[in-house]
C-alpha cells in the first residue's frame, strides 16, 4: 500500500529537520526516538528516562517536534497586517457560556469535548450545528455542518426538537437548519481517517462549511487493538483535521469519550477517576480540551416557551433540572475554570 504524504510526515526520521540543541540530537537517535509518532507518542517522563535530558531539554524537544509537524505558526505581526488575528467564533446560544469561553468556540485549531455518557457532549454539539449557522452578526458563521458520525445513528428527532425551540428564538437564521447539516457515518477506523483525508476536503471546496463535528473520535479507534499503526493513523487523522482549521478557517469540534482510572490522576491538571481516552496520542493534537460532567445541583424551572434561559421559579407547573459543569481543561488562550448550564428540550441553557 502506498504510503500517504500525511503519514510519513509522522513516521519519518525529522531529527536532523529540528533546529534544537544538538546534544537533544544525539541522545534521541541512541534512544531510536527518531519520529513524531514515537516522541509525541510518550509521556514527558518516558522521555526523560530513554534520553537521560532534564525537564528542560525534554520540553524544547517536544515543542520543537510539535511545531514542525503541526500547520506553521503565524505571528502576532503577520496576524496584525492580514487582519486575522481574532478568529471567529461560533456562538452556544448561551450568554454565560460565550463569555466563559472567550466568544464561543473558535474556529482554530481542534477544540475536544470529552466527558461521561449522558453528560451532554452531543447536545452541546448540536446546538453548535445550529448556531454554526446563524448570520455572524447574531453570533454565527453563516455557514454549514458536516458532522460526522462513528457511534450511533444521528439523532435526528432530538435535532428536530430543537429547531422548533431555536428557529422561534433566531428569526434571522436559514430557512432550513437541517438542509445545512451533511451527516456521514463511519462504521471504522480506517473509513474514518480517509473520510477526513479525501471525502472532507472535497465536501469543503464545493459548499460552504463552517464547523466539523466528529462524534466520536473514540469509538473507531478503542475497537481497534491498540498498536502503533493505529498510532500513525491516530496521528495522521489530527494533522489533517488540523491542516483544514488552517485552510478553510472553520471551527473543528471532536468528541471524545473517558475511561476510569484507579486513583488520583493529574494529567494537564485534571484530578478525578475518569481521564480522556486515546492518551498522549491524541491529546498532544488537541488545542483546546473541555470536560462536561454532571454535578450534584438541580434547578427548578419553569417550562414556558420561548424563554431565552433556565430561571428558578416558584409558581406553576416547573421541572427540575440536572446541572452540568462545562471545565476548560487546557487552552493556550484560556485558565482553567468551569461554568455551569442545563439540558433542556430547548437544548443548552444558561443558568441564572
Amino acid at each position: 500500500m502506498m504510503e500517504s504524504k500525511g503519514s510519513h510526515k509522522w513516521t519519518k526520521n525529522i531529527l536532523d529537520e529540528l533546529d534544537i540543541n544538538p546534544k537533544i540530537v544525539v541522545c534521541a537517535k541512541k534512544a531510536g526516538c527518531v519520529s513524531a509518532s514515537t516522541i509525541l507518542g510518550a509521556s514527558h517522563n518516558e522521555l526523560e528516562e530513554k534520553l537521560g535530558l532534564s525537564s528542560f531539554h525534554i520540553k524544547n524537544f517536544i515543542d520543537a517536534v510539535t511545531s514542525h509537524v503541526l500547520p506553521k505558526k503565524t505571528s502576532a505581526w503577520d496576524l496584525s497586517q492580514t487582519g486575522e488575528g481574532d478568529p471567529k467564533h461560533i456562538t452556544l446560544g448561551c450568554q454565560n457560556l460565550d463569555n466563559f469561553l472567550g466568544g464561543g468556540v473558535p474556529a482554530r485549531g481542534i477544540t475536544e469535548m470529552t466527558g461521561q455518557s449522558g453528560s451532554g457532549k452531543t447536545q452541546i454539539a448540536l446546538q453548535l450545528s445550529l448556531c454554526a449557522q446563524l448570520p455572524p452578526a447574531a453570533g454565527g458563521l453563516g455557514k454549514g455542518v458536516a458532522y460526522i458520525c462513528t457511534e450511533s445513528q444521528f439523532p435526528t428527532a432530538r435535532l428536530q426538537q430543537m429547531v422548533k425551540y431555536f428557529k422561534a428564538k433566531h428569526s434571522q437564521g436559514p430557512a432550513s437548519y437541517t438542509d445545512g447539516i451533511f451527516v456521514h457515518h463511519i462504521p471504522d477506523m480506517d473509513s474514518l481517517v480517509d473520510c477526513v483525508r479525501y471525502q472532507l476536503p472535497c465536501l469543503l471546496s464545493q459548499r460552504s462549511i463552517g464547523l466539523v463535528v466528529l462524534d466520536s473520535v473514540a469509538s473507531p479507534f478503542r475497537a481497534e487493538e491498540s498498536n502503533m499503526e493505529n498510532k500513525n493513523l491516530l496521528y495522521t487523522l489530527g494533522y489533517q483535521l488540523h491542516q483544514l482549521a488552517a485552510t478553510y478557517h472553520i471551527a473543528i469540534v471532536a468528541i471524545n469519550q473517558v475511561t476510569s482510572v484507579i486513583g488520583n490522576n493529574n494529567l494537564y491538571g485534571h484530578s478525578g477517576n475518569v481521564v480522556p481516552t486515546l492518551g498522549l496520542t491524541w491529546a498532544n493534537l488537541v488545542t483546546t480540551r473541555l470536560m462536561i460532567g454532571r454535578t450534584d445541583s438541580h434547578v427548578q424551572a419553569e417550562q414556558t416557551e420561548g424563554s431565552g434561559q433556565v430561571k428558578k421559579s416558584s409558581s406553576k407547573t416547573i421541572v427540575e433540572y440536572n446541572v452540568r459543569e462545562l471545565e476548560v481543561i487546557f487552552c493556550p488562550w484560556l485558565g482553567k475554570k468551569s461554568c455551569p448550564f442545563v439540558v433542556t428540550s430547548k437544548g443548552i441553557e444558561d443558568v441564572e
